[in-house]
């Protein structure tokens, strides 16, 4: 049995450029090694898009594809302070709860 990562929920909307064309769809859930998407058209499995995170582009391959959603598997992994921001978490992990973002106890 292989390990799977903890995965965020989230509905982060994003704008991913993919062989055919740049697409707008949502993050549905993210962990530093993928992700899940939903409301995309014309992606199959194999193919290798890109998505900006905290103004980082970040390569990936779609590992899977079924209707309007995908898994991706990013190349390389992204960063905490990524996966916070794709789950709306601004405050990160810098120590200052409170200020803005939410509390995710899972993060801390």
């Amino acid at each position: 049995m292989q390990y799977r990562p903890h995965r965020y929920n989230t509905q982060y909307p994003i704008e991913l450029q993919t062989p055919t064309g740049t697409q707008k769809c949502q993050v549905i859930d993210v962990h530093n090694a993928g992700a899940r998407l939903e409301g995309l058209r014309d992606v199959k499995r194999g193919d290798k898009v890109r998505v900006s995170i905290l103004s980082h582009r970040v390569d990936a391959l779609v590992q899977w594809a079924s209707g309007d959603r995908a898994g991706l598997t990013f190349r390389p992994q992204i960063s905490d302070d990524q996966v916070d921001t794709l789950r709306y978490r601004r405050d990160g992990r810098h120590g200052r709860h409170g200020t803005v973002g939410f509390g995710y106890a899972e993060m801390r």
